[in-house]
């Protein structure tokens, strides 16, 4: 499974759009890195295409899963992507969108840049900016940011996967250091670069160069409610084009290590505090949890699905990074959730059903 440059989905040698056979149930995951995990698990353990073919509605059914998802991706950028794969006229049985964190985080940090909530994130605009812009005195820092930000995803990659496959206690701590020198030394880059890109000399031009230096319609004190309202907006409407195009939508809200009952390891504290880029997810998704929890009834009536206390009993290291990333527990009892609610949907009457 895999994301082509565009993010447009591909499996082995399918490329969007492909016709299905007649047993095919076709799947499209839409969200950020939280939903792409849930397809190609980092951690190891069942994916969940695997989870769904045990549903048995599906028993007779081959079930292919596509990954849209991409980090840091956010609405309105899931709803392009699924308006694309129709208007192309790819066959789809399953929408099904992953959001939360990433909707609050990057929104406010669009804010807090300088440009509209709704715009990609600024992150990603700046990247592309700079890709575009002309050669500078800045560019030299920007692209030795970027080579040390690839490099520590890459480490954190392959540390993840051999911390997994050790094979003696000398090689596990080995791995299990590195994989957490390289984790921080990636929270911290990351941070350099945003900082770089968005907030230091050539942001200006880059407004101007992307056309991203419209007039901010949102403030400080209701910031956050426009990222709400443009998430809901876009779950809507996701639902009213997956319906009208026969297939079946399912929203849902991942859980987050900042708003949570679950009592916190020593391992997940570690990893939560004391890094200067938390504080700023935190403070995103404090309060943009706070709102989906205050408007949980009228939520629930739309058939968005809450995950946010999935974990709150668990007494496992559940959350691997300041992102709020699941480990291996934490992947697997989020993807059987996933598919217990699709078995739900499926059950309760298909395409048009709320889930509860």
């Amino acid at each position: 499974m895999r994301t082509n440059s565009l993010g447009f989905g591909q499996r082995e040698d399918r490329v969007v759009p492909f016709k299905p056979k007649p047993d095919d149930f076709v799947v499209f995951v839409f969200g950020s890195s939280v939903a792409g995990n849930v397809v190609a698990p980092p951690q190891g353990g069942t994916a969940i295409q695997d989870l769904l073919q045990k549903i048995p509605q599906l028993k007779d059914r081959n079930v292919i899963v596509y990954n849209m998802a991409q980090g840091p991706q956010k609405q309105p950028q899931q709803l392009m992507e699924l308006a694309f794969v129709l208007a192309l006229g790819q066959h789809i049985d399953l929408v099904l969108n992953i959001g939360g964190t990433v909707e609050f985080t990057s929104g406010l940090s669009n804010f807090e840049s300088g440009i509209d909530p709704i715009f990609p994130p600024a992150a990603t605009l700046g990247a592309i900016g700079r890709e575009l812009a002309l050669v500078d005195s800045s560019s030299a820092n920007y692209y030795e940011l970027a080579y040390h930000l690839s490099r520590d995803r890459a480490a954190v990659k392959t540390y993840s996967r051999l911390v997994v496959e050790s094979r003696s206690g000398i090689g596990f701590l080995k791995n299990k250091f590195l994989l957490a020198f390289y984790s921080r030394s990636l929270i911290d880059d990351l941070a350099n670069y945003e900082g770089t890109i968005t907030r230091k000399g050539g942001w200006d031009d880059t407004q101007k160069l992307l056309s991203l230096d419209m007039a901010v319609s949102v403030t400080k004190d209701n910031v956050i409610d426009a990222i709400f309202q443009t998430w809901l907006r876009c779950s809507d409407t996701m639902q009213l084009m997956a319906n009208a195009n026969g297939a079946a939508f399912l929203e849902i809200v991942h859980p987050n290590p900042y708003h949570s009952k679950k009592k916190l390891t020593l391992d997940e504290i570690a990893e939560l505090s004391s890094v200067p880029a938390t504080e700023y997810i935190r403070r995103a998704s404090v309060q943009g949890y706070d709102l989906i929890e205050q408007r949980s009834d009228m939520l629930e009536s739309r058939g968005i699905v809450s995950a946010i206390a999935l974990f709150d009993d668990s007494t496992e290291s559940i959350y691997i990074d300041s992102s709020g990333h699941f480990s291996k527990p934490g992947e697997m009892i989020f993807r059987q959730f996933i598919a217990d609610k699709v078995a739900a949907k499926l059950s309760s009457g298909g395409r048009h059903a709320h889930v509860n």
